[in-house]
This record gives C-alpha cells, sequence and structure tokens, in this order.
C-alpha cells in the first residue's frame, strides 16, 4: 500500500510538471518585422525581459508601422494583442483617435528627447537624411536648396503614401518650405530617378548604383561602419536641419495582462532594453548611451534637429498633396 502511494504521488508529479510550465504569463506584443528579425533587438530584448518577468514573451509580427496600426483597428485588437510596439510619431495622432489603447503612467524624465503622453512610451527616435557613396559623391551638397541647383545629382526616395521615410521626407520639406513645399518638389523631380514602395527597396537600389543620394536616417552610415567596415558610406548634414522620426509603443485596450504589459513599458526605458536598439534597430536610444556606445555615437553624429511633428491626418494629407502635385506638373 504504501508502494502504490509512493507510485501514485511520482505520477501525479510528472503530470502536473507540463502545466507548471505552461503556466507562466505570456506577454504578447506586435511589432514591425525586422524588429524581431535575427538581426534585430527584438531577440535579445526578450533574453533580458524574461530573466525578469518569469513570463513568456511572444511576438507577432506586421510588414510596418502602418500595417500594425490597420490590423489592430480593422480587428479592433481581437487577436488580443498586449502592446503594440513600433508607431512613430506620424501615426499617434491616428492611433488615438481609433480609442484602442489604454492610458498609462511611465516616467519619461530624464531621456535624450522631450516625450509628454499619456498613451505612448518612446522607445527610439532617429533624423531623416540622404546617404552618398563618398568615393562617388565628391563633394556633396550642404542644403535642400544647393540640392536642387545640383541637377546632375540623382536620387532615391520612397513613396510617402505607403512608406514611413516617404513621408518623412514630405514632413522634412514642409517644415522647411512651409507654403512653398510644393514648389521646391517641383524643383527636384527630375532629379528623382527612382520612387520606391518600401525603404528597404529604396536603399537596395541605392547600393547597386542606381543613384546618388537615397532617403534613409542619419544612423544608415552606422551600419556600414561597424557591421561591414566600410566608411565610404555617409551622411549629408543640411543646414536647414533635419526632420526626426520617434517610435513608440503603447498598451492595448483589451490587453489580458495589464500589469505585464506595464512592466514591459519601464523596462523599455532601462539599459536592458536600450543597449540593444543602436547596433540592433540603428536608431539612436532613448537614454543617453554615449559613454556605452561611444562607437555607434561617432558612427552617427546627431545632427541639428528641427521641431518635432505630430501630424493629423489633415496635415499627412497636405504633405502628401504636394508631392503628387509636383509629379503631376
Amino acid at each position: 500500500m504504501k508502494g502504490l502511494t509512493m507510485n501514485f504521488k511520482i505520477i501525479l508529479i510528472i503530470l502536473l510538471l507540463p502545466f507548471g510550465a505552461v503556466a507562466k504569463e505570456e506577454l504578447k506584443i506586435f511589432t514591425y518585422g525586422s524588429f524581431n528579425s535575427d538581426w534585430g533587438p527584438g531577440p535579445n530584448i526578450e533574453k533580458e525581459f524574461e530573466t525578469i518577468c518569469n513570463c513568456d514573451l511572444i511576438w507577432n509580427t506586421a510588414d510596418s508601422s502602418g500595417a500594425l496600426l490597420s490590423r489592430v483597428k480593422l480587428t479592433n485588437n481581437k487577436e488580443g494583442y498586449d502592446i503594440l510596439l513600433g508607431l512613430d510619431d506620424s501615426l499617434v495622432d491616428e492611433a488615438k483617435k481609433n480609442d484602442l489603447f489604454l492610458k498609462h503612467s511611465v516616467n519619461t524624465n530624464g531621456l535624450d528627447i522631450d516625450w509628454s503622453d499619456e498613451y505612448f512610451t518612446p522607445f527610439d527616435y532617429g533624423y531623416f537624411s540622404f546617404i552618398y557613396d563618398s568615393e562617388k559623391l565628391n563633394q556633396p551638397p550642404k542644403s535642400f536648396n544647393e540640392l536642387a541647383e545640383r541637377d546632375e545629382i540623382s536620387i532615391i526616395i520612397m513613396d510617402p503614401r505607403y512608406s514611413t521615410p516617404g513621408l518623412g521626407l514630405a514632413k522634412w520639406i514642409n517644415q522647411i518650405y512651409k507654403e512653398g513645399a510644393s514648389n521646391f518638389w517641383s524643383e527636384i523631380q527630375d532629379q528623382i530617378v527612382i520612387t520606391s514602395k518600401s525603404w528597404s527597396d529604396g536603399y537596395g537600389l541605392f547600393l547597386e548604383g542606381e543613384s546618388d543620394l537615397v532617403l534613409s536616417y542619419t544612423t544608415s552610415p552606422a551600419y556600414h561602419s561597424l557591421i561591414e567596415g566600410s566608411q565610404k558610406y555617409k551622411s549629408l548634414n543640411f543646414e536647414e536641419g533635419h526632420a526626426s522620426q520617434i517610435e513608440v509603443m503603447g498598451i492595448l485596450k483589451n490587453a489580458s495582462n495589464l500589469d505585464l504589459a506595464k512592466s514591459f513599458l519601464e523596462f523599455s526605458l532601462t539599459n536592458g532594453f536600450q543597449q540593444h536598439i543602436p547596433q540592433g534597430n540603428w536608431m539612436y536610444p532613448v537614454l543617453n548611451l554615449k559613454e556605452t556606445q561611444k562607437d555607434f555615437y561617432d558612427a552617427a553624429p546627431l545632427p541639428v534637429s528641427l521641431d518635432q511633428v505630430f501630424p493629423s491626418s489633415t496635415e499627412k494629407d497636405k504633405w502628401i498633396a504636394n508631392w503628387e502635385n509636383s509629379i503631376i506638373d
């Protein structure tokens, strides 16, 4: 009888072990594909967070920031994601109007950027720029005005209707030229040899030699320098200043694990998360990591910054219309 009792206990333990493993809390994060790619910051961030949360972090992905918001709008987040990570400042206003996110209070004091928002927490930022090959272009333009005067310089941009950098360029031109934005687009239209649908397509064509300049970020040369060991790719430093982009995350309204979601947002503003941004997402971290990430900042010095803009849908439509008018003309 004693042996039977012991055997029953052993069987019971064996049966319960798998359920103990499954019983870990899950945090479901919806982000864009490159963030959680093998070369992106996601896998390392997952390891860091799981060591302190005793949970399973589950990633789900879409192609782009716009696709993230479109999907949760279409389904009203019936897929049950806890956090949406990867919206940028051009989508913040639209995201709030669709009433999909919860207010939360995460301390954002002491960040490298000015930030105050009840719905979204920033995790990185960048500046739009044009990248060139310094072995081919010896005298790069120093301003938008000079760029427009240099008819011999060819440019690849992205379509602002589909691409975040494409919309960023439209914002950048609008910030500088305001009511004259449409005229400026017309001035450079003949220099634009390719308008790609995505950043990856456009940048790849530039690397194949299809243009002198490509729209990207001031951090792009850091990738070539630190990963490929190439110093030839440089970022144009325009006298007018550069438009910025801030990427954010927020807690979705029907999140199944609010406490864990808030813990992750708090974790995102610690070194455990931020240290993986410079050489994982190739953007600037929102914490000042200039001492520990010196090589990155040396390869991607911060440019002169224009004011941050959080556009309404009407403003975005106007930027795109300025670009479309230059094509029609």
